[in-house]
């Protein structure tokens, strides 16, 4: 009776630690789809740096045509 409530609770936990991996994962690959997909505005709090040097702050990005634009 007791081996059988701990082979069930190891079923329950790898269960769970399954789907933890699973979400951590899906939550990325959600992450980088939507910055490819909606990733053109403002970079707020974001520095552009040209050999060591800030050229500019908050750029706008156009991820259509792959550019940076400094205001």
């Amino acid at each position: 009776m007791v081996k059988i409530g701990l082979v069930l609770q190891g079923t329950v936990m790898l269960k769970f630690f399954a789907g933890l991996v699973l979400g951590i994962c899906l939550s990325f690959a959600a992450t980088s789809w939507a910055a490819g997909v909606f990733g053109s505005g403002t970079l707020s709090g974001w520095s552009v740096t040209k050999d060591g040097e800030e050229v500019c702050s908050d750029p706008t990005v156009d991820t259509g045509s792959k550019e940076i634009e400094c205001d």
